[in-house]
């Protein structure tokens, strides 16, 4: 059975929260309306936990952490004034199950070897 969201089957596709939904439903044996409450309140946790500056490690996936970039430079379109702005970004460490899984896969070792 060829995987949709495959890299080598169509680029553009991407996993969204359905497909989630869809695959809690078939591994996990919930309804519908059961699997959409378990990723909302898993992206709810997750976004919680990040918006407090807290580091998510998820063994065999990865990490996220808040980390503080570069002030960037904003003009105020009233008074033409500029001001350094504050950036923050999310910084993912992918887990060692996930850096074996992705160097598995054809598109990337191909152009390596």
């Amino acid at each position: 059975m060829e995987n949709r969201h495959s890299p080598r089957s169509n680029p553009e596709v991407h996993m969204q929260r359905t497909d989630l939904i869809e695959r809690l439903r078939k591994e996990m044996g919930y309804s519908e309306e059961e699997a959409s409450r378990v990723v909302d309140a898993m992206m709810e946790s997750l976004t919680e936990s990040l918006s407090q500056g807290d580091r998510i490690t998820l063994p065999g996936i990865g990490t996220m952490a808040v980390v503080d970039r570069a002030p960037r430079k904003s003009v105020d379109p009233e008074t033409g004034e500029e001001t350094d702005r504050p950036v923050r970004g999310i910084k993912f460490s992918p887990g060692k199950r996930l850096k074996d899984a992705l160097l598995s896969l054809d598109f990337i070792t191909k152009g390596l070897e």
